[in-house]
């Protein structure tokens, strides 16, 4: 068991969506003992069964009705959405839980126009797909907060299973000779499960709120404004760099031997 390990779910996706996230949130092993606990009880006083899964719960008390008639409706959703006020104090239990004990939230955000638009000089995807790239982002962060903070044994990073394009994020760290990530089922680890809605409220904030007069969601300014947190966005020009880095001629889509 590691003194640290850090959490990553993503949210959006590179084909319907304008942003690519990859989020989560890194503790030590006490403190995610904490919030394992913590976790249970929350959703044991409010009648839900793990594991939690923002998009759903999202749904079902938005749209209850149509909800319920999804043949892979959540029941214990359904009922909670029947009591808005029930409904909201379970979600401001789940931030509660990750705003008193997480170490620090990580974040990388991969606009899909800026990705698209280098990519439009090559081909970026054969190379380095848009999860994978904010995948490794996240992991350059971890990278930092151990150099920060001189922790000399890394951090354990675990990363939802099933995610789109995990594939390529293998192959691409095995490539530059590191482990191979670790991908464990979000049912597993309440940890994941946080990162679930961490990741989920920064693509709904870059989407819908950012650059607009609309008010942040409650929970989103709790995770964000309590929660020490490392940030990165893909630019054009960091994804150049990468380009270069990876010796990929941008005028051919060539990647070149290192």
């Amino acid at each position: 068991m590691a003194m640290f390990t850090a959490y990553f779910d993503a949210s959006g996706n590179a084909r319907e969506q304008p942003f690519v996230v990859v989020a989560g949130y890194l503790a030590n092993y006490l403190q995610w003992r904490a919030f394992e606990d913590m976790w249970t009880r929350v959703h044991i006083e409010f009648n839900v069964e793990p594991p939690f899964h923002m998009s759903d719960l999202v749904e079902a008390t938005r749209y209850p009705l149509s909800y319920a008639n999804q043949k892979n409706a959540r029941r214990d959703y359904i009922e909670l959405a029947k009591d808005p006020k029930k409904a909201r104090d379970f979600l401001l239990k789940i931030v509660l839980a990750q705003v008193t004990i997480v170490n620090c939230s990580i974040t990388a955000i991969v606009p899909m126009d800026v990705y698209n638009g280098v990519s439009s000089l090559l081909d970026l995807r054969k190379v380095v797909p848009p999860y994978a790239l904010g995948a490794r982002m996240c992991l350059a962060q971890v990278n930092q907060w151990e150099r920060e903070f001189d922790v000399k044994e890394p951090v354990e990073c675990i990363f939802e299973e099933g995610d789109f394009e995990q594939g390529k994020f293998t192959d691409l760290m095995v490539g530059d000779g590191a482990p191979a990530p670790i991908y464990k089922k979000k049912s597993e680890y309440a940890g994941l499960q946080g990162a679930d809605q961490y990741a989920w409220e920064r693509a709904f904030f870059s989407k819908n709120v950012e650059g607009t007069d609309l008010p942040a969601r409650g929970s989103f300014d709790l995770l964000v404004d309590t929660i020490p947190k490392l940030h990165m966005e893909a630019t054009t020009a960091s994804l150049i760099h990468l380009c270069h880095a990876r010796k990929i001629d941008p005028k051919t889509g060539v990647q070149h031997d290192k």
